[in-house]
C-alpha cells in the first residue's frame, strides 16, 4: 500500500478519533503538547508550566498578562502545530520514518522533564512514551511506518478540529462562556478577525497537503 493511501486512512482514524471518548483526549493532547510548548517557550516564563487537562484542553501558567501578547503567542502557538504536521508529512513522503517518531518523543521527553507538572499531563506523556519507545527499541519498523503516518495525522486532523472550534468562539458574545481560547480574548485586535484568519490558514495548510501529499 502506497504512503498517500496510508495517509488517507489514518486522516480518517484520526477524525473518527477525535469523536470517541477518552480517545479524543488522549489525541487532543498530541496538538497541546506541540502548541502548549511553542507557548511557553516565546513567553519565557521561568515557572512556566503546562498543565493537560482531563477534557482535552491545555493551558501554561505563566505570569503574562497581556490578552493582546497572549492571543499572538497562542496565535502562534496554532500555527505552529499546522507547519509541524506539514513537515511530519513531508518526513514520511521521504520515507524518513524513524526521525518523525524520535522528533516526538523528543518534543514529549523535553516537555516532561521542564514544564509538564500536572498529574494528568504526567501520566499521559509518560504513556504516549512508552508507546513511542517500544517499537523503536524492538526494532519493529512496520509498526514504526504506521505510527508515524499516524502522529503526523492527528496532528493534521486536530490542527482543522481546534481553528473552527477557535472560529465558532471568535464568533461568540464576550460574555458567552464558552468562549474560553486566549486568542479571542484581546480588544486591540477584534476575535472575529483572527478566528478567520486561522480558519483561512488552515484551510490554505490543507489545500498544501493535499496538492503536495495526495494529489
Amino acid at each position: 500500500m502506497d504512503t498517500a493511501t496510508l495517509i488517507l486512512i489514518y486522516l480518517v482514524i484520526g477524525l473518527v478519533g477525535s469523536r470517541l471518548p477518552f480517545v479524543k483526549v488522549y489525541l487532543a493532547h498530541s496538538h497541546n503538547l506541540v502548541s502548549m510548548v511553542i507557548s511557553v517557550c516565546l513567553e519565557r516564563g521561568i515557572n512556566n508550566k503546562i498543565l493537560l487537562n482531563r477534557d482535552g484542553s491545555g493551558q501554561t501558567t505563566g505570569s503574562l498578562t497581556s490578552p493582546f501578547k497572549k492571543a499572538l503567542i497562542s496565535y502562534a502557538g496554532y500555527t505552529g502545530v499546522s507547519v509541524a504536521a506539514i513537515g511530519l508529512f513531508y518526513l514520511v513522503s521521504r520515507g524518513h520514518f524513524h526521525l518523525v517518531i524520535y522528533l516526538f518523543l523528543g518534543l514529549n521527553l523535553l516537555a516532561l522533564l521542564l514544564w509538564i507538572r500536572n498529574v494528568f499531563g504526567v501520566v499521559w506523556g509518560i504513556s504516549l512514551v512508552v508507546l513511542l519507545i517500544l517499537p523503536v527499541y524492538f526494532r519493529y519498523d512496520l509498526v514504526l511506518v504506521h505510527m508515524s503516518i499516524f502522529l503526523a495525522a492527528v496532528l493534521f486532523v486536530q490542527s482543522i478540529i481546534r481553528a473552527i472550534e477557535v472560529c465558532k468562539q471568535s464568533f461568540m458574545p464576550r460574555s458567552d462562556p464558552g468562549r474560553k481560547v486566549a486568542l479571542v480574548q484581546t480588544k486591540f485586535i477584534p476575535a472575529v478577525i483572527l478566528g478567520l484568519a486561522l480558519f483561512g490558514q488552515t484551510v490554505y495548510v490543507g489545500y498544501f497537503f493535499v496538492r503536495n501529499y495526495i494529489i
